[in-house]
């Protein structure tokens, strides 16, 4: 169940400035009731859609995998 203190600060704050740092203005956060864990995600706000870049259980662990997401995309093989 989602949980007030996500979003209390100062942890929301800190984890808006790093999600701007990263990704520019579009730098944005947001809560997923939907799962069961992971559910803090970071990410970008564009066009009124937010793209997602990682998600944990924490505002560490969702920048920490979305770092592995850009790790992992950048070892996948060419397709030609």
């Amino acid at each position: 169940m989602w949980r007030q203190y996500h979003l209390e600060e100062p942890a929301a704050e800190e984890a808006i400035a790093e999600a701007r740092r990263r990704w520019g203005p579009q730098g944005a956060v947001s809560v997923a009731d939907q799962f069961l864990h992971s559910r803090l995600l970071v990410g970008e706000l564009r066009s009124g859609r937010f793209w997602v870049r990682g998600r944990g259980s924490s505002w560490n662990a969702a920048f920490a995998d979305a770092d592995a997401r850009v790790i992992q995309a950048s070892r996948r093989r060419s397709v030609h």
